[in-house]
């Protein structure tokens, strides 16, 4: 059996690479933001088999008949988050011109609270910071979690 540099054998299985902190937290993030979308009770909910910039793809059923997608992009961070968060000037690039609307999810993986944002929705006045736009959010709580449905499930 052949090992390789970044990974351990016991008794002859290979075991995974280890994750580095940030890796975790991230994934922590996903998971809370995954309950949270589930329990808008969504049509489905499903995250691509690739990575094509989305973390997840959410749909609601409307009033035609139809289905409402959306695209969820969900971002970490263990910092005190206030009115806006920094995101890659491409990346916002890509969230604000797609061609289904996204969810920009923020999730504050300390404290377990979670922000959102409409990239390209009203985002006229954006500040930027070298290679970062500064999106405004909003934290996510009951009255505003309601304001959130309403929009996507309309």
């Amino acid at each position: 059996m052949e090992i390789h540099q970044s990974q351990t054998c016991k008794v002859g299985i290979r075991m995974r690479e280890t994750h580095s902190q940030a890796e975790y937290i991230g994934r922590r993030s996903e998971l809370i933001a995954e309950l949270f979308l589930e329990d808008l009770k969504p049509t489905f909910l499903s995250r691509p088999t690739k990575d094509v910039g989305l973390d997840f793809l959410i749909g609601f059923a409307n009033s035609k008949g139809g289905i409402k997608t959306f695209g969820v992009e969900v971002k970490s961070t263990q910092q005190p988050i206030s009115s806006s968060f920094a995101v890659d000037r491409d990346s916002y690039r890509r969230l604000a011109n797609s061609n289904v609307p996204v969810c920009l999810i923020v999730v504050d993986a300390k404290q377990n609270r979670l922000f959102y944002a409409w990239p390209g929705e009203g985002n006229g006045s954006l500040r930027s910071k070298g290679s970062k736009v500064e999106v405004p959010i909003t934290e996510i709580n009951d009255d505003v979690r309601v304001e959130l449905l309403r929009k996507m499930a309309g």
